[in-house]
């Protein structure tokens, strides 16, 4: 029968992609017994690394990594991101205040006044309470080394920085922040402090203007990659872990004020950092004029199909344009390309996959079922193993936006959640589905996503938890009833995750600390609330809404009273549920809704019958 040729046809797929992850190892540095200096300088580029000799010397024989300056644009007052780096936190730039007093005490009031998560100062205040004394050369390099209070033991107004680097030194200063006019005088710091036998550090707050938010950053030591657990990519690292970074260099304590953590050393050479950061910039730069490229060159041979053969051409293109989200993901394994190759590269990719699984599964429900199915699969996999693929794609998050380093995105999160429920509603339309099973996938998609060592989604976890569990309740037959208990039992464990998530991942990542008490689990879900509702007012995305709602409905009312009506009334849910607990509203609730409606197009267009 067709629909015993699914879960094969699923399952190939699958294991090839699991077979293209990477693997990866570290090792960590000890603290030194050395004063310790942090050089800062704006708008650094890996080019002027290399024009630089000293520069150049302490990436090649330190380690190295991608900074994540910001979460958001770039500031609009630079300072701020002095004073984030500061704190050891971050927060969407788009909350900061647009101008900023030029008192650095007086300009952290005003953010920990916008934002209270955020708490300038955090670093000196460890600094202190260690006994260590600080100093800070220039107005920035206060930003970063003061205390709560703006105090800073040993503070030069840095007119001479070379001069006044070793002034600090020779009074007795074991952490010295200096501040760089430019990369040349970074160079001339960097050699200063080596040759004063101090651990030196180098960081660009502020990315060149124009530019993805990531500078080059390093630490002398231990030669290798950074890797820190908040972003879980070597050689990439955020700016909130800069200050932690440096104090377990120090051998001191981190507080819990802070959202970064250390980085360790993981083998590597700053070659491999500079890549990193090329991708990274491709995806931030290049992502949506690729995903334009990709969709042009599927809906354009999709309208000319429609003209020549009628409504016949449907169902091959709707299937391929539901088969593109895994497409990305072997597409970002390969070198930065140009946007229109990826395009077709992803494009070719989607239209071979639905074309396998069309033949594979015998055309109709069952090839439907087989590409929607294998689309949830493969994101879920890559959500597993930590968004090893997601990262470098065009569809997932944006790591030089730096919301999201690891996981599975907004976006992505929300296209798993809606081609599964209504994958499902196809499978059970073929064959009647056992519970236990239905309960092993949700729990596992559930997992995928929540879990802080693998996606740390709690909003998308949720969120499909209730979904999955309204789909599974109403496909299987039981109606109102069975479809709250089982979104009980999908919701409460998404929860129980999050709950256990402290004692089982402690640390590993801002949800999980939030659930720990270390963070204000408040304060992080009215900062997610704000940009979800912001969507609310779009019109084109209000437009979209009604459009996909009509596919929808007019698909539900096709097939109504059958497994595969239940599924498209499942999948609606489970996008209304994104759109109202995800910070992308109703953005990713459209993403979710889109295959619902592609499933009820299909139900319209004849080509997928609904068994009754």
């Amino acid at each position: 029968m067709r629909e015993k040729k699914i879960l094969p046809a699923i399952l190939l797929l699958l294991v090839v992609f699991v077979a293209a992850l990477p693997e990866t190892a570290g090792a960590a540095p000890e603290p030194p017994n050395r004063p310790v200096v942090l050089v800062l300088v704006d708008g650094l580029s890996w080019e002027e690394v290399q024009r630089e000799p000293a520069l150049r010397s302490l990436f090649e024989e330190g380690a190295a990594a991608v900074l994540s300056t910001a979460q958001g644009g770039r500031p609009e007052a630079p300072l701020a991101a002095y004073l984030l780096l500061g704190a050891g936190s971050r927060t969407d730039t788009a909350l900061l205040p647009r101008e900023l007093p030029p008192e650095p005490a007086e300009a952290a009031r005003t953010i920990s006044a916008r934002v209270p998560s955020v708490r300038p100062g955090s670093f000196g205040e460890a600094l202190k309470r260690a006994g260590v004394r600080a100093a800070a050369v220039g107005t920035e390099a206060r930003a970063v080394v003061m205390d709560r209070g703006g105090r800073v033991p040993l503070l030069y107004g840095g007119e001479e920085p070379v001069h006044e680097l070793g002034a600090a030194l020779a009074a007795g200063a074991r952490f010295v922040a200096v501040a760089a006019e430019d990369p040349a005088e970074a160079g001339r710091l960097v050699e200063a402090a080596a040759g004063k036998g101090a651990l030196v550090a180098v960081a660009s707050p502020n990315a060149p203007p124009g530019a993805a938010n990531l500078t080059p950053f390093a630490v002398s030591g231990r030669r290798g990659l950074l890797y820190s657990p908040s972003t879980r990519t070597a050689g990439l690292v955020a700016g909130q872990d800069v200050a932690p970074t440096l104090l377990a260099r120090m051998g001191l304590e981190v507080p819990p004020a802070m959202q970064g953590r250390p980085a360790e050393v993981r083998p590597g050479s700053p070659e491999d950092a500079r890549r990193l950061a090329e991708r990274l910039s491709f995806v931030a730069e290049e992502r949506h004029r690729t995903a334009a490229w990709a969709l042009a060159l599927s809906l354009l041979p999709f309208g000319a199909a429609l003209l020549l053969l009628g409504r016949r051409a449907a169902p091959p293109c709707l299937l391929t344009l539901a088969a593109m989200p895994a497409a990305t993901l072997p597409v970002a394994a390969l070198p930065p390309v140009s946007p229109l190759l990826a395009a077709a590269l992803i494009a070719g990719l989607a239209t071979s996959t639905a074309w396998v699984l069309w033949r594979l599964a015998g055309r109709g429900l069952a090839a439907a079922a087989a590409i929607f199915l294998t689309n949830a699969g493969v994101l879920a996999v890559d959500a597993a193993s930590g968004g090893e693929l997601m990262r470098f794609s065009i569809l997932g998050y944006n790591p030089a936006y730096g919301a999201r380093f690891y996981g599975i995105g907004n976006e992505c999160s929300a296209i798993l959640a809606g081609s599964l429920a209504a994958g499902l509603g196809m499978l059970a339309a073929l064959r009647r589905l056992r519970a236990v099973p239905l309960a092993l996938i949700g729990g596992g998609a559930v997992a995928a996503l929540g879990l802080p060592a693998m996606g740390a989604d709690v909003g998308g976890s949720l969120a499909l938890g209730l979904g999955l569990g309204i789909t599974a309740g109403l496909v299987r037959g039981g109606g109102a009833r069975a479809a709250a208990g089982w979104a009980a039992a999908g919701g409460g464990t998404a929860a129980t995750l999050f709950a256990a998530s402290p004692l089982l991942f402690p640390g590993a990542s801002h949800g999980s600390r939030a659930a720990a008490g270390e963070v204000g689990l408040r304060d992080m879900a009215l900062r997610k609330l704000e940009p979800a509702l912001a969507t609310l007012a779009s019109p084109p995305l209000l437009l979209l809404l009604a459009v996909l709602s009509a596919a929808v409905w007019a698909g539900w009312q096709r097939a109504r009273g059958t497994p595969l009506a239940a599924g498209l009334v499942g999948g609606a849910f489970t996008a209304a549920l994104y759109a109202a607990l995800n910070d992308s509203g109703l953005l990713a609730g459209l993403y979710a809704l889109f295959y619902p409606a592609v499933a009820g197009l299909l139900v319209l267009s004849g080509e997928i019958k609904a068994p009754r």
